[in-house]
């Protein structure tokens, strides 16, 4: 048997009887009046390969008139049948020589629009010409039709109701595995669908069929004769005499190939969809564990900034600023995904410019320093003191293209210039570019090194390190607001990077960063917290500043623990840490909402490291109030906690 391979449309040639007959394949894209028919039905009207256009309506003129209504009837009817109506007829088609050449055209539509009308028919054509004058050739014909049906997996089979008799054709008998001297019947024709909801389903449909005229076209699963379970598709049609069904008839086609390919593209998709819940799981347990440490880095630093010595504030404003653009950047790394997809959600908040890059130059001249390169930033007098957009996003551009600019300058100096464009009454329009004197980029990696993990060469890796995610990141992120980087640059000279923004102006006026940024208000006095949370450190952080606001508090290792101090004592609200040993933080707040009335509407906060994009979602499904991101912003948190426990919204500006 032949396998049809419809996007390789193929001719076939058959002798029978030292007659050669000629049959091929064609196409119809319905909706775009298309028709792809093979080059030999070309060769056998007398054409050369290509003179006849794949156009339906060239082909059409080659079809005799009197032709033409009974294709239009036959084809309505295949249509209005939804394909259980045989597409089976002759055609005479007009030779290059005038002469006329006789073709059987069998077909079927094999693809319907979601409004059910036709979009792909898909069938076969044979020449008959040579058996026109004799029936011998006729029967000749019939033969190579069911050729053709075989070669299509496709056989007939009939039901007489009134005789009760069953008949398959060859190629049905060739499904079922059994000879074809097998004389099949009503008891015999059911016992090859597999038991069960295959039986079931269709003795359901021909009883639908039988009794309310229901076709039917359904997929099944059958034992054949040999033991061999295969798909096949069952496609059936009633008869009708005087109100009374008097014959059932259809085709059966063999769809296992079909059935086990999309079987297999479920089993890749399954697979796909676990190794992506893998990687969530990944991502969340490397967030915890990388976050937690973050989160005693910025938490302690917001600690010794409400009482530092006058030398240390500088330092600390840069430990905290670096250790929040870390942060993000882990944030980054850890969700690349998100950042493709363009989830990322930025923020639009007033901010200073000039404090932005004051910290990131203190930040990066230590290093800087190390290489006695000299570092400029040169800032437009005219840019507003109050810009609105993302600044921490904005500061993670800067600082990525300055961090670069610094590690490959062997020697010289590194220009970041910011300067107005465009500025109108509400917006304005700035220019960014960065530009040093380092070992330069060759001209044919200039696009190269925007792709993620990329460098210019191997040598350069190798050289000065890193993960060559910077630029990427830097890409993406621009593209979100709809900017570009772009870049310029020198082997042995140097190289500069540049890019656009707008920005709204801000009337807010900006205060400069004080060391007294935490909260210091005594409305949350005398609240009791109870902290779930295995991380000592992070009971340490989170201590502290409940201590500052006057607050009781209790401390619970696990998620067991917090169910057991839930049940003996009374708390206005509880913090809860997500992953923990002996019962998580989802499990406990389950058993905890199950306790009693009064504990189904105590407030309960998800403190959680993980940056999953669908975690809030799993918090607030668990039956938690609220999601807050460790590491925190003191303000934030009081904020949250004074919504929480007073009921109204504290706005903190940091």
């Amino acid at each position: 048997m032949r396998t049809i391979n419809k996007t390789n449309v193929m001719a076939d040639t058959v002798n029978i009887n030292e007659k050669e007959i000629r049959a091929g394949y064609w196409e119809w894209e319905v909706e775009k009046d298309k028709i792809t028919i093979d080059s030999s039905l070309q060769t056998m009207l007398g054409y050369n390969a290509g003179d006849i256009n794949n156009n339906l309506q060239t082909w059409r003129q080659l079809i005799k008139p009197d032709y033409i209504d009974a294709l239009c009837q036959i084809y309505k009817d295949h249509v209005a049948s939804k394909g259980t109506k045989p597409f089976v007829l002759e055609l005479g088609l007009t030779n290059k020589n005038s002469t006329t050449t006789y073709i059987l055209v069998t077909g079927k539509v094999i693809k319907w629009t979601e409004h059910h009308e036709p979009e792909t028919m898909w069938g076969s054509y044979m020449d008959v010409s040579p058996f026109k004058d004799a029936e011998k050739e006729l029967q000749q014909v019939k033969d190579l039709l069911t050729k053709t049906n075989q070669i299509a997996s496709v056989g007939g089979w009939e039901l007489n109701l009134e005789t009760n008799k069953v008949l398959w054709t060859p190629v049905t008998k060739s499904i079922f595995e059994i000879p074809e001297d097998f004389v099949p019947n009503l008891d015999s024709s059911d016992q090859f669908f597999k038991t069960g909801k295959y039986r079931a389903k269709i003795k359901r449909a021909v009883d639908r069929a039988i009794t309310k005229g229901i076709p039917f076209d359904i997929e099944l699963k059958i034992i054949t004769a040999k033991g061999k379970e295969k798909w096949t598709r069952s496609v059936g049609q009633a008869e009708f005499v005087d109100g009374k069904c008097t014959r059932l008839y259809g085709v059966f086609q063999d769809i296992n190939q079909r059935k086990l390919h999309e079987e297999a593209l479920q089993q890749k998709n399954e697979q796909l969809q676990k190794a992506v819940s893998e990687k969530l799981d990944f991502l969340s347990i490397m967030s915890h564990e990388i976050r937690t440490p973050m989160n005693a880095v910025i938490g302690f630093t917001n600690l010794l900034l409400q009482n530092p010595r006058a030398d240390q504030v500088e330092y600390l404003n840069v430990l905290k600023y670096s250790a929040e653009n870390l942060l993000v950047l882990i944030n980054d790394i850890l969700d690349y995904n998100k950042i493709n997809a363009g989830k990322i959600e930025l923020e639009n908040i007033a901010f200073d410019l000039r404090e932005l890059c004051t910290n990131i130059k203190s930040a990066q001249q230590q290093e800087a320093d190390k290489k006695d390169l000299i570092l400029n930033i040169n800032i437009d007098s005219k840019i507003p003191a109050s810009i609105k957009g993302d600044p921490m996003r904005l500061g993670q551009i800067i600082t990525n293209l300055i961090a670069n600019a610094i590690k490959f300058t062997p020697a010289g100096k590194v220009d970041v210039s910011i300067k107005v464009v465009k500025q109108t009454t509400h917006n304005v329009t700035l220019y960014f570019e960065v530009t040093d004197t380092g070992i330069g980029i060759p001209k044919d990696k200039l696009d190269y090194i925007f792709e993620k993990f990329s460098q210019a060469t191997s040598e350069t890796t190798r050289k000065y390190g890193g993960t060559g995610l910077g630029l990427a990141i830097i890409k993406r992120l621009l593209e979100m607001v709809g900017s570009k980087i772009n870049v310029t640059s020198v082997p042995g000279q140097g190289s500069s990077f540049f890019f656009k923004l707008k920005f709204k102006k801000s009337a807010v006026k900006l205060q400069e960063l004080e060391p007294t940024d935490v909260p210091t208000g005594k409305e949350l006095t005398g609240k009791k917290i109870l902290i779930v949370e295995d991380n000592p450190i992070n009971v340490l952080v989170i201590k502290k500043f409940l201590q500052q606001w006057g607050m009781e508090f209790d401390v619970a290792q696990n998620g067991l623990i917090a169910v057991e101090k839930a049940s003996n004592n009374f708390f206005d609200l509880i913090l809860m840490d997500l992953q923990m040993p002996e019962m998580d933080g989802f499990d406990a707040t389950i058993a905890i909402r199950k306790l009693s009335a009064m504990h189904q509407h105590l407030p309960i906060l998800a403190l959680t490291a993980s940056v999953v994009a669908d975690m809030k979602e799993k918090v607030l499904e668990a039956g938690m109030n609220e999601c807050i991101n460790k590491p925190f912003k003191p303000a934030d948190l009081y904020a949250t906690l004074h919504h929480y426990l007073i009921g109204n919204v504290v706005e903190m500006h940091i």
